[in-house]
């Protein structure tokens, strides 16, 4: 799991496959390791989803 949170660290999310999905045509999870959210850009290409704070801050939570 280690590996796996320094490869999240760095950007290099993996996507959970059994907890996808579907919302709208699109299809959202989240990463295996450190639970971010992500959205299928393309197929087979996921990206790390930008969430709001509520507006707590200026900051968007990864």
């Amino acid at each position: 799991m280690k590996l796996g949170q320094i490869a999240c660290a760095f950007g290099k999310h993996s996507v959970d496959r059994e907890g996808i999905k579907r919302a709208g045509g699109q299809q959202f999870g989240r990463c295996r390791c450190c639970k971010t959210p992500m959205e299928e850009v393309e197929p087979h290409h996921w990206a790390a989803m930008r969430v709001k704070d509520a507006g707590l801050g200026r900051q968007a939570i990864y």
